[in-house]
């Protein structure tokens, strides 16, 4: 779970043998985290800057988590947050010759496509983006290679040449609703999903769900023209080039959260909700729960809170308050870390130190006035040791 990868195939926490052996009476070995110093002390290889940016972040876990992980993988990167009302402030950024890449969040995701110069397939299809890689070597041609060789120069400075955007919130999303999946709820050919929203991340559920294997998708949104903009997206798409077997996915749009739910398909069985949960520029929070002649599965379901300020939403209560029915609540801070152990590794070429990350998420979350919930933080810190 910890393990990190480094010159010469040993594992983050394992002794790298460099020449020396083991007898008392010569040097000890060198552990996986020093000889990552080492490189980075001999300037075989570079300390990089990297961002999370968008419009509400400085309240973001990100930089705790990432920066805690360079430090016991000996790394002497950092991890700041850069807020900003435009993606004018990107361009700073990718000047600085030690750019190592950037999360991007919220209201960015889709908008900063347009300063890419490649997408990986998962942000093609996806049709946003929420890790930025800078390149800095092209052919001659001055096009992207198409094996990915570029990766090579991470953890290296010099001038960027070119921004390759990829997309991990999928990836986080795919996980927490496996986890949260009982059995019965196995992912079949009848069975529904629903996300609330239509910006980046709500795009990254979708496609999580049908990554899953899941053929009846359904969207609501507040605005139902972006709605259905993200449902045509989709219906575009040959999603059976990257679903399971059987017919593809059909992504459809609910109107109004006072509609029935289709008669002729399934209630859903996994739920993502995607709306901010807190107040943005002076707008209210959205409060917002789900139809309760929605949640009439009889085999309950899972649903993701992607927010995690406030974490305790409307919506997680009422989920919570439904745990009797077969119904399970995920919130942001079980998704955060999720997204950003692949991100990580797209950042550094290292695997990422999950245990440590997803504690350093814990230790870190203070709630909308600055309080911790000791008890509860404590709690599921706990949990995860039992799980070593």
């Amino acid at each position: 779970d910890t393990s990190q990868q480094v010159p010469g195939g040993a594992s983050h926490g394992a002794m790298l043998d460099l020449g020396r052996t083991t007898s008392n009476d010569e040097a000890p070995l060198v552990t996986a985290c020093e000889a990552n110093q080492a490189l980075y002390s001999s300037f075989i290889l570079d300390p990089m800057h990297f961002y999370i940016y968008g419009a509400s972040v400085n309240y973001s876990l990100s930089p705790a988590m990432h920066n805690a992980a360079y430090r016991i993988c000996g790394m002497p990167h950092d991890y700041k947050t850069y807020q900003a009302t435009s993606l004018k402030g990107l361009y700073d950024l990718v000047s600085d010759p030690n750019f190592g890449g950037a999360a991007i969040t919220q209201p960015y995701k889709i908008e900063v496509i347009a300063l890419t110069h490649s997408l990986s397939r998962h942000a093609k299809a996806i049709g946003a983006v929420n890790t930025l890689i800078p390149i800095r070597n092209l052919p001659p041609n001055g096009g992207i290679p198409d094996d990915l060789s570029f990766l090579q120069e991470r953890n290296h400075a010099g001038p960027v040449k070119a921004l390759y955007g990829d997309n991990t919130d999928w990836i986080g999303i795919r996980v927490c609703l496996r986890r949260g999946l009982s059995p019965v709820n196995a992912v079949r050919n009848s069975s529904s999903g629903l996300v609330i929203g239509a910006g980046g991340m709500a795009r990254a559920a979708v496609y999580a769900m049908i990554q899953m294997g899941v053929k009846n998708i359904f969207i609501c949104n507040r605005t139902l023209e972006n709605a259905e903009r993200l449902a045509a997206h989709y219906n575009r798409l040959d999603t059976s080039s990257f679903t399971p077997q059987g017919p593809a996915a059909t992504v459809r749009v609910i109107r109004s959260y006072t509609d029935a739910w289709p008669e002729e398909h399934r209630l859903p069985t996994m739920v993502v909700c995607c709306i901010p949960a807190n107040s943005i520029d002076g707008q209210p929070a959205a409060n917002f729960v789900l139809p309760t002649k929605w949640l009439k599965s009889p085999t309950g379901g899972v649903v993701i809170e992607a927010p995690y300020k406030p974490l305790v939403t409307p919506l997680v209560t009422q989920i919570r308050a439904e745990a009797h029915r077969g119904w399970i609540a995920i919130d942001g801070l079980e998704l955060l870390p999720e997204q950003g152990f692949a991100q990580f590794e797209l950042f550094t070429g290292r695997r990422a130190p999950r245990r440590l990350m997803r504690k350093e998420v814990l230790r870190n979350y203070r709630n909308e006035k600055g309080q911790r919930d000791v008890d509860m933080l404590q709690s599921r810190i706990d949990r995860l040791e039992d799980q070593t």
